[in-house]
This record gives C-alpha cells, structure tokens and sequence, in this order.
C-alpha cells in the first residue's frame, strides 16, 4: 500500500517554502512577471511624483527612488571597496540576463562611493542564483556581502 503522508506547512518558515520552483511568490505579495526589460534611463520618471526622505533631523525629496520597478527583485551588495562603481557592479552581476539596474551611491561631499550599491533582477531565479553564486566573491577589492534590499518606498505627488 503507497501511503502519501500529508506535510502541514502552515507552522513552517518562509525559507522551506521558499525551496520550491514557486520561490517568487513569497518575495512578493503582489509578483507581476515582466514581459519586457526597459533600460533605466528610458523609463519615464514622472515630475508630478516623488519619494519623502527623512534623516539626520532632515527631510527632503528623492525622485530618483522612483527609477527602481517595484516588481524587481533587489540586492544590497555591502562591502564595496574604494574601487566600485556602477561599472564594476554591472560586469560582476551582467552574466545573470534579468538584470535590470544597478546603482552604487556617491557621497555628495567626497565624490567616493559609499561603501554599498544595488542590484535588480526582473526573474527570481536569477535573483537566487546571483545571491547564491556572488555573496563572497570578490567585486573589485573587497568581497562582497549580499542581502535582500528591504525598501518602502512610496511615492507622494508633489505639492
């Protein structure tokens, strides 16, 4: 007799589900696939929108924010060396084919990188992939530590 023995998943983490070939959905709640890749500098930023900032007992506005699709998978690449650049990142990161964008973020004051930059996927599979194979690996001087980039950012219209 072939007994299939039943697994209850609703007490189990998000990392043993995320195990399974539908990995997206738990990246995600609301996953689009995207059918085509438009190159950030051809997407169309919209000048009635922007993103509120608050630091250092400061506020201002970033509409740059607005380039990144939400639907794209990120990672935060730490531990840039002096070396990086957006450049750099893009070579490391080009072999994966839904890569969409990559930024690694200057200091106003210095013109040097800040020591961390970003990388977007449109597919999950890559986006595993590229963490798996590049979190450690040597990107210029340093190697680099990969996290999931953990953002909300919402847009206001402008006043």
């Amino acid at each position: 007799m072939n007994r299939v023995k039943k697994i209850n998943t609703t007490k189990s983490s998000d990392r043993r589900l995320a195990g399974s070939r539908q990995a997206a959905q738990f990246l995600h709640s609301s996953f689009k696939p995207t059918t085509k890749i438009v190159p950030a500098d051809k997407v169309p930023i919209s000048s009635e929108k922007t993103v509120k900032r608050k630091g250092g007992g400061k506020t201002w506005e970033d509409s740059s924010l607005l380039e990144w699709d939400p639907a794209h998978f990120r990672l935060f690449v730490g531990n840039l060396g002096p070396d990086a650049n957006d450049q750099l990142l893009a070579g490391a990161f080009g072999k994966y084919a839904t890569m969409s964008k990559v930024k690694v973020p200057l200091d106003n004051k210095t013109g040097k990188n800040k020591g961390y930059g970003f990388v977007a996927f449109s597919s999950a599979d890559d986006y595993f992939k590229a963490f798996k194979e590049m979190n450690g690996k040597y990107i210029g001087l340093h190697p680099v530590q990969l996290k999931r980039a953990e953002t909300k950012i919402k847009a206001v219209k402008k006043k």
